[in-house]
């Protein structure tokens, strides 16, 4: 009977353990969601100050899809002890403008921020596998591929949203989740051959190959042709059809191929245009490791009549000789007479996990990263990348001048208007994403 009477204080102690244990979890998360909710009523300063009470002397840990967060956080932590970087000796110095505008800093702050970036796309398996372990360490994220946000994060409720208060952007576009900053990928052609590209069909005709990432290597890249079957885009594709004066014949066929796939998928009647688009592209584009190489070729003298669908700001990168140059590359629809879509275009997103040991912190390296231009400049000192708050975005529309045509970047709204003659990038929307990558990436797949 006492053996009996133990065993059941056992059960019992265990399970209220295991209660316990739940209800902490529940209850941090609890507590970071409402730091976030007081943090969007607080202006940057004295959001600031909190984070600074609760960093210094301890490190925060966070992780993301960009290099350049690390310069952004030396910014941000140097910010915070009255400091600018100096381009000229490339030391940080003290600021008297930072030092007026943020009164509570502090020259001896010690609190430190460390940033890694995990490779294979493994990042998501990084934040779920630190959420459910009984200690935390991660705090926040800079992100990229909506899918796997929403399907993965979001819809599990793992990451949290923080919108500062000195945020100017669109809600509806850009603060659900709330992101850093969009950039695009374009089709670009070398113009030294014969071959013109007019309409986005030119891209795929028969036998003609683009220079594309692979999909699984980088799922953004899988994203936009989810998102080329949504209604508005599938209306661009199939105007640019309709005018599109090469030869259709291959076209044609796949068309007829792919319509029994609208009603499988659940899709608008013009997706049909978009499904043949997509097996036409996948099936012949030529694929490269990197943006990079695929820029290198483009601008090279020996790719007469080549194209690619790569990020705009990787031509900042070629250095000029005789055999390579960006006056050999045009933007398509920087053309007048171009029809269709220009591109796509893909966004980075910053996240608090809900198990953040340092919210206040996340929340002001958040805000630091996308309401001020100081901090948002290790993205936007070049082209191709829009800050999702318009005042922390640099003016690049004239970089190349009349000599570098490529160079000078039309701006977020050129590119995301879908008026005829502008850029009509198909943007990612995560929800949308989350619900096709299944049934359209399947498909996909057997391509």
């Amino acid at each position: 009977m006492n053996k009996k009477k133990i065993s059941i204080l056992t059960i019992l102690s265990i399970e209220l353990l295991s209660l316990s244990l739940f209800s902490c979890g529940t209850n941090n998360s609890y507590s970071v969601e409402s730091i976030i909710n007081e943090a969007e009523k607080l202006d940057r300063k004295d959001l600031f100050k909190k984070a600074m009470n609760e960093l210094n002397g301890k490190t925060m840990y966070a992780l993301g899809n960009s290099s350049r967060s690390t310069t952004a956080i030396e910014y941000f932590i140097n910010y915070l002890k009255g400091k600018s970087f100096d381009n000229s000796t490339k030391t940080f110095v003290d600021d008297l403008t930072i030092q007026k505008e943020f009164p509570y800093y502090d020259p001896n702050f010690t609190g430190t921020i460390e940033y890694t970036q995990p490779v294979n796309n493994r990042i998501f398996s990084f934040i779920s596998s630190d959420i459910r372990s009984s200690t935390h360490t991660l705090s926040m994220a800079l992100v990229q591929d909506g899918n796997q946000i929403q399907s993965k994060m979001l819809n599990n409720g793992y990451l949290l949203n923080y919108i500062p208060k000195e945020w100017e952007g669109d809600k509806a576009t850009n603060g659900e989740p709330l992101a850093l900053q969009s950039l695009n990928k374009v089709f670009v052609y070398n113009n030294l051959g014969t071959k013109k590209f007019t309409n986005v069909w030119d891209f795929v005709a028969n036998g003609f190959s683009t220079e594309f990432m692979p999909l699984n290597s980088e799922p953004v890249g899988k994203n936009f042709l989810y998102m080329l079957t949504r209604e508005d885009y599938a209306s661009i594709v199939k105007e640019a059809y309709n005018s599109y004066s090469g030869d259709k014949t291959t076209i044609d066929e796949t068309i007829n191929n792919v319509t029994p796939l609208v009603k499988k998928f659940g899709l608008n009647k013009n997706a049909v245009y978009s499904l043949a688009w997509i097996k036409l592209f996948v099936k012949q584009f030529t694929i490269e490791d990197d943006d990079a190489p695929i820029a290198n070729n483009l601008t090279s003298i020996d790719s007469k009549d080549e194209a690619g669908l790569l990020v705009y700001s990787k031509f900042r990168l070629i250095k000029e000789t005789s055999d390579v140059s960006n006056k050999f590359v045009t933007i398509a629809a920087y053309q007048d007479n171009y029809e269709g879509f220009g591109g796509y275009m893909y966004k980075h997103y910053l996240q608090i996990l809900k198990t953040s040991p340092y919210p206040w912190t996340s929340c002001a390296l958040i805000n630091f990263l996308v309401t001020t231009q100081y901090g948002y400049s290790p993205w936007g000192k070049d082209y191709g990348g829009y800050c999702s708050n318009p005042s922390s975005n640099q003016d690049h529309s004239n970089d190349g001048g009349s000599e570098y045509p490529i160079k000078n970047d039309r701006g977020y709204d050129w590119w995301t208007s879908n008026t005829k003659g502008k850029g009509r990038l198909v943007i990612e929307d995560p929800v949308y994403c989350s619900k096709m990558s299944y049934t359209i990436g399947n498909w996909i797949d057997t391509l």
